[in-house]
């Protein structure tokens, strides 16, 4: 039953309005269906490396190295708790029937001097050698004879210290639901790590074993090139810093525009040994280009936030490629086919028909407001598309910004073409029904002529929008939390590319239709909604963006609460840890 408001004041009228108000002060169920404001509902955490482990075998709480998993506290580590890993610490002693993995009868030396490598090589993935007690772990190899409960501990050691790497590796040293911000990624596939390990040490080749734990993901690989090439370079900031005192322009001349020209050079963005102080087309064209690729306005003119960029040390770039590591570590391993990604901050989408599409479509989004209307992180699957929709008005939004226009005009919701829906509630709900508000599609409605949906927890979506002005905007967070697309058609054709029945012509029509209709994704499509502030684009162009969310600096917050405590503390307390670890196991 569909109730519709006109703007006669009759009884029938009446009856519809104050239901209304009726429906929107219930306290009870919130509509089914919301537009764009995303849920905050929590999210469970994600089981790390590959699942929660089933421990079939009991811990024997008599034995040296299951005293030390039931404790999930090692003291002669840095950060002694590992509880985080301890499952998969066991699962790997199950295997061994609890017995030493690394310091055996026969204990191979390979094996031994492959995990200190594999732990020291940790600077290549933008992860830190001190976390994992490299340097202890040498000192723990290096002792020539322990006894039982010695050895255990410093076996525990060595095994706890591999795993977490290799966790830090693939799902990354901070878990995003940990972190305030919006997250709805669901966990990687199963890797079978105490299979994985027992065959790389069967066979001595447990460097191997890292490249099945690396993140596969384009992203992180062009990352990881361009974080190499810039460790090899080393700080630069002792270089003369470019300060021209004064906005540039195209053709000045400056005394500083030489250290300009040995910045591009070192950057590759020209060639050549021309030491001209002219600011001419060639210096214009790579500025622009950075410009570009910062996110700033392709001018060429240089500012005090350009010039700033051509200072910026090797170690500074370093620390923002870490930090987008770590949110790529988070992103699923890629699949075959056609992929849509908006990155949040770069306020652009890219529809790619496989990983190395050369030429992916690329268009302007508007995304979340900041601060309390952020889109989210999520990875999902497009199932659907719904031509000329009606809008689902989410509680919030009515109350807020329609209610308190529509009381001081009766006719207002008829104007804007909002109608009253009645919703019945299912029997695990309660039973019962409510009154909804929707808005029919057309001109006024905000969903534009077309949606994508990916269902998800967040209650987000791509669609168009009637009003494209703003795409025009540097900076777009200007929406309840989806996303809205400047190229809806094109994007509509790049979904239903290879369906049946549709093609340019079919997909205009719908677009203009009397009536909303539902098409069905014979092919699910992957959306990863991402936050990168540090963006290598499809032609490895390393970009950067500004933190809208603010969210650098919350994930650097998150990463320094997990460093490894100071060395020099830790050492002193070595003796004392290695006492607390023999009476421990001694008494368990």
């Amino acid at each position: 039953m569909i109730t519709k408001l006109h703007a006669q004041k009759d009884s029938r009228h009446k009856f519809a309005w104050f239901a209304l108000l009726a429906c929107v002060s219930y306290s009870g169920t919130e509509p089914a269906l919301s537009a764009e404001i995303p849920a905050a509902a929590p999210e469970a955490s994600a089981p790390p490396i590959n699942g929660t482990p089933e421990i079939v075998n009991v811990i024997p709480a008599d034995n040296p190295i299951g005293a030390i998993l039931l404790g999930k506290h090692h003291p002669l580590l840095l950060r002694a708790d590992f509880s985080r890993v301890s499952e998969f610490v066991s699962q790997i002693y199950q295997s061994t029937q609890f017995q030493p993995l690394w310091f055996t009868a026969n204990r191979s030396e390979k094996n031994l001097n492959d995990l200190l490598s594999v732990l020291n090589n940790a600077p290549n993935d933008a992860l830190k050698p001190a976390n994992y007690d490299v340097e202890r772990l040498k000192q723990f190899i290096a002792t020539p004879t322990l006894d039982s409960n010695t050895t255990a501990s410093y076996d525990v050691a060595l095994t706890v210290s591999l795993v977490r790497y290799l966790h830090d590796l693939r799902q990354g040293q901070v878990d995003p639901r940990d972190v305030q911000y919006p997250v709805h990624i669901a966990p990687k596939p199963p890797i079978d790590l105490a299979g994985l390990l027992k065959q790389h040490l069967s066979s001595q080749t447990l460097s191997e074993l890292v490249g099945q734990f690396e993140p596969k993901a384009k992203q992180y690989q062009q990352l990881k090139q361009i974080l190499n090439r810039l460790q090899q370079l080393g700080n630069q900031s002792g270089t003369a810093e470019f300060k021209p005192g004064k906005v540039l322009h195209p053709g000045d001349k400056h005394p500083q525009i030489a250290y300009l020209r040995q910045r591009l050079r070192a950057m590759g963005m020209i060639e050549g040994d021309n030491d001209s102080k002219t600011y001419d087309n060639d210096l214009v064209a790579a500025v622009k280009k950075v410009q570009q690729q910062q996110g700033l306005k392709a001018d060429g003119v240089i500012g005090s936030t350009t010039a700033a960029l051509f200072n910026q040390s090797s170690r500074e770039k370093v620390a923002q490629i870490e930090l987008a590591m770590e949110r790529a570590r988070w992103i699923p391993d890629p699949t075959e086919g056609p992929m849509i990604v908006v990155n949040i901050p770069a306020f652009e989408l890219w529809a790619f028909n496989s990983v190395d599409d050369p030429k992916p479509l690329n268009m302007k989004v508007i995304v979340g407001k900041a601060p309390d209307k952020q889109t989210p992180v999520l990875w999902e699957e497009m199932k659907y598309l719904e031509f000329m929709p009606y809008w689902n008005i989410p509680s919030t939004i009515f109350k807020k910004e329609i209610l308190p226009k529509a009381a001081n005009n009766q006719g207002y919701l008829a104007s804007q073409d909002i109608e009253l829906v009645k919703h019945q509630n299912s029997e695990e709900q309660g039973g019962g029904s409510y009154l909804r508000a929707r808005q029919r599609p057309g001109k006024k409605n905000p969903l534009g002529r077309v949606k994508f949906v990916f269902p998800n927890t967040a209650d987000v979506y791509l669609h168009d929008t009637p009003g494209h002005a703003a795409f025009n905007r540097p900076r777009r967070d200007l929406s309840h939390g989806c996303v809205r697309v400047s190229e809806p058609e094109q994007l509509a054709q790049f979904v239903l590319g290879d369906q049946q029945g549709w093609d340019k012509e079919t997909i205009k029509q719908a677009m203009s239709a009397p009536k909303t209709r539902h098409v069905s994704l014979k092919r699910a499509v992957p959306v990863l909604f991402y936050y990168a502030t540090t963006f290598v684009d499809h032609e490895n162009q390393l970009r950067f963006y500004p933190d809208v969310y603010g969210q650098d600096e919350q994930l650097k917050k998150a990463l320094d609460k997990i460093q490894a405590p100071n060395m020099v503390n830790a050492s002193q307390n070595n003796q004392l840890a290695a006492t607390k670890i023999t009476a421990m196991l001694a008494n368990p």
